[in-house]
């Protein structure tokens, strides 16, 4: 397979642009724009180009009275987003191996990332027969039950972004009315769980309940998959329990 051109000039910049960022440290926070030039080696109009375009980006922050500059707040958030997906990973990880364990069936924990669901883990289930899922895939919110969990704590403007970016049919269960998913978030927020029947997949069935975070804010989700062999009407009410059961100790390690 062939992959285009990197023109040399934009590869030389965005180096340099993350070649900046790196100067930045503990001993020096703060840096004028000719200890930028004079670090990266490069010339005092290309460094000012590099910063703003960073400041514009929201990357950095300049300190008008020191004239200095320094990393701004996006950059730091962005480091606790990926301390916090890593924590939440080691955290539930023997949780997830005893859910799947219990309830034989496919377990998840994944957290709402641009518009969609991103799974940070997967534990097959004790069959032979495993699901096509993995940890980094992404799936639709609107028609998964972790999607549905997530979505159901978002913010009314976040809903709606997600609704006018279309609700996709994928199956001949799958939600695609926005009145009616609404009312389905609705219930998710009443109740405390969401189970998608064949919404993505025919024949799949997936169950969902909220990880909450020290403050109570919904921060991913825990669920199971499997067939509608399995998971039906006799044994959905025990599954739902169990993955709530697993949910709640996900949270209380967080609180800890």
């Amino acid at each position: 397979m062939r992959y285009p051109a990197v023109n040399s000039y934009h590869h030389s910049s965005l180096r340099n642009a993350l070649r900046l960022l790196h100067l930045f440290s503990v001993d020096e926070p703060e840096l004028q724009l000719e200890d930028i030039a004079g670090k990266l080696e490069i010339g005092q109009s290309t460094a000012y180009r590099l910063v703003h375009t960073l400041i514009e980006e929201g990357f950095i922050v300049r300190d008008p009275s020191a004239k200095s500059y320094r990393l701004a707040a996006s950059v730091l958030a962005l480091s606790h987003t990926i301390m916090t997906k890593m924590q939440l990973c080691h955290l539930s990880i023997q949780i997830l191996e005893k859910l799947a364990e219990v309830t034989g069936e496919t377990a998840h924990i994944g957290v709402f990332k641009n518009h969609q669901v991103l799974y940070l883990l997967k534990m097959d289930s004790s069959y032979p027969v495993h699901l096509l899922s993995h940890a980094g895939r992404k799936n639709p919110v609107h028609c998964t039950s972790t999607g549905q969990v997530l979505l159901a704590y978002q913010s009314e403007e976040t809903i709606e972004q997600v609704i006018n970016k279309g609700l996709t049919c994928y199956t001949s269960t799958t939600i695609t009315d926005p009145t009616k998913l609404k009312n389905l978030l609705k219930t998710i927020r009443a109740q405390g769980y969401a189970v998608s029947q064949e919404e993505l997949h025919e024949g799949v069935i997936s169950i969902a309940a909220p990880v909450k975070n020290a403050k109570g804010k919904v921060i991913a989700a825990v669920s199971i998959a499997g067939p509608t062999l399995r998971l039906n009407r006799q044994t959905i009410p025990k599954l739902i329990k169990q993955v709530q059961e697993a949910s709640d100790r996900v949270s209380k390690k967080l609180f800890s």
